[in-house]
Parts: structure tokens; sequence; C-alpha cells
């Protein structure tokens, strides 16, 4: 398992409340993989988020599915502090935004 893998099945879990994965909205702030441990950083689009517990339970099955991980651990970061410049153009298109 490698950073590149983790990356790739992240994007496939959702924010609920956009609908848009949380890859390309930019919330991942880094990836660690050492040995058969995963350890992630990410934020979220609002401090408050309702949705926090959910998205971090999809994400740590989806890399547990992988294989190769013992231990899944995942942190959610305030700083920086997320913002939509941060997501990327196919998250800005998703939500109608344009650059």
């Amino acid at each position: 398992m490698n950073v590149a893998e983790v990356a790739e099945v992240l994007s496939g879990v959702f924010d609920p409340e956009l609908g848009v994965d949380i890859v390309s909205l930019g919330l991942i702030y880094a990836i660690d993989v050492e040995a058969q441990s995963v350890h992630v950083a990410m934020a979220l689009t609002s401090p408050d988020c309702p949705m926090a517990d959910a998205i971090a339970s999809s994400a740590a099955a989806r890399i547990a599915r992988l294989g190769g991980a013992r231990e899944v651990s995942f942190e959610v970061v305030d700083q920086p502090e997320w913002s939509i410049a941060m997501a990327d153009e196919s998250a800005l298109r998703k939500l109608g935004i344009m650059r």
C-alpha cells in the first residue's frame, strides 16, 4: 500500500452535504503510510461539521479494504483552515463555481 493508492480510495469518500469527494475538495492534508499503518490528516468544510465521524468511518473502511494496514488513524486538523480555494477544478465544476 502506498500514498497514491490511499488517495485513490479516499476519492470515493464523499462529503454528504456537498456531494463531492473529500480529495477533490482539498480536505486531505496529509497521508502517511508506514509499514502496516496509515495516518490521514484531514480538514472539514466546517469546524462544526456534524458528519465528521461518518466521513472518517467511511474513509477508514475503504482504506481497510485495500489490505495491508493493521492500523488506520485519522486526525482532524483545523490549520490551515479549509476554504473552497483548496478544491480542485472538478470539485468547483460540480459545485457550479468557476475560477
